[in-house]
């Protein structure tokens, strides 16, 4: 019997890990824990631990609670340290045979920190990708190194951990989880969201999520301001926006957010969509605007069009739904109309460059059958 530490920090990870841990749960070789912490036990970000709870997994929650309201510098490196403490405390309780991380925010950076002093195997999943606007590049790569398992959703990124030292043995690319969940999942119904949301969804909309682009400082201001400017020449549109991440910034973001909410018709805020919820809306909006992830990942297998706005996630594989913008008004406003007008027959036939049958249960084999050796070597490429 395998113990099989997940973590889960938001919303954002939880919508991906989900399907593994369902999975993992399930096997007769495994017992399962899931350390919840982050945004997922923040009123302000939609306590979405909530939703972990709707898929019958209480009890096998750990919660371990690390953030305040709080983001400079200082509270962010501080809550590095309280995760490294709180993740020593589960290991050391449960002395699980493998931790599982996902992703790259800084909370997982201390439990990454932590699993290494305990010397508990790390498997990653999301490894080998680059975000070039955002801390979680740098962030992302030292969890790939304090790792001894790995997933990547690309050959691309494979090759890439490769690159950084990491043994090809150790590397299966299985595809992405988000790809995978699209392709299972029952779309909640237009009527349905309509009652949700308590939204006639009865014109064209629009879904703007924009988080911090943490390696460019205090400019989150101009940046936000320029994207708003931009929205409001879309008058006869809904626009739909969800919180901006727990990084730097984060408030100068969301206040802007909450006041031309305020002032613009049609136009609305929530804290946490839920993942189901998001990924439905998703599907019968018209455009994608912002520099979430999800834009990136998600979409594809949506056939929705994406504006792709900053440095964010630059790096990243753009499937050809994907259009990218600088902060220029006039830029955003272009590809907006640009992606407004698009034939979306033709998008249907966009391949998601992530998507693999059988995701989440060959992670989940893997992970239990996978034999760790806690003592890792370079590997050379040459």
């Amino acid at each position: 019997m395998k113990k099989i530490l997940f973590i889960s920090s938001s919303r954002a990870d939880y919508g991906l890990l989900r399907n593994v841990i369902l999975k993992t749960k399930n096997k007769k070789n495994a017992k399962i824990f899931i350390m919840v912490t982050g945004s997922h036990l923040s009123k302000n970000f939609g306590k979405t631990i909530s939703e972990i709870k709707e898929d019958r997994l209480e009890k096998y929650i750990i919660k371990k609670n690390i953030l305040k309201n709080r983001f400079s510098e200082k509270d962010i490196a501080n809550y590095v340290s309280r995760s490294i403490l709180s993740t020593s405390d589960i290991l050391h309780k449960i002395k699980p045979n493998v931790l599982v991380i996902l992703g790259d925010r800084y909370e997982l950076l201390g439990c990454a920190i932590s699993a290494m002093s305990h010397r508990v195997p790390i498997a990653h999943i999301h490894g080998g990708e680059t975000t070039l606007g955002a801390i979680d590049d740098s962030i992302r790569h030292s969890i790939s190194k304090f790792s001894h398992l790995h997933f990547p959703t690309h050959e691309k990124y494979k090759k890439r951990l490769i690159q950084l030292g990491e043994n090809p043995k150790t590397i299966f690319n299985y595809g992405g989880l988000g790809a995978y969940s699209i392709a299972k999942i029952k779309f909640i119904p237009k009527s349905e969201l309509e009652k949700d949301l308590k939204i006639k969804l009865d014109k064209k909309i629009l879904i703007i999520t924009f988080h911090p682009t943490t390696l460019e400082k205090n400019m989150s201001n101009y940046q936000i301001t320029n994207i708003l400017f931009a929205l409001k020449k879309f008058k006869n549109f809904i626009k739909i926006f969800t919180s901006p991440n727990i990084d730097h910034e984060n408030k100068v973001i969301l206040n802007k957010i909450l006041k031309f909410t305020k002032t613009e018709k049609n136009s609305y805020f929530f804290k946490s969509l839920g993942h189901k919820r998001y990924i439905s809306l998703m599907k019968i909006s018209d455009v994608i605007i912002g520099n979430s992830s999800s834009g990136v990942i998600e979409t594809p297998s949506l056939g929705i069009p994406t504006v792709n706005i900053g440095s964010r996630q630059e790096g990243r594989i753009l499937a050809k739904n994907i259009i990218s913008s600088d902060y220029n008004k006039k830029s955003i406003i272009s590809k907006i109309n640009f992606c407004i007008s698009v034939d979306k027959k033709d998008l249907k036939k966009v391949k998601s460059p992530f998507f693999k049958p059988n995701t989440p249960n060959m992670i989940s084999e893997k992970i239990l059958k996978f034999n760790y050796d806690i003592k890792k070597k370079f590997y050379d490429l040459s």
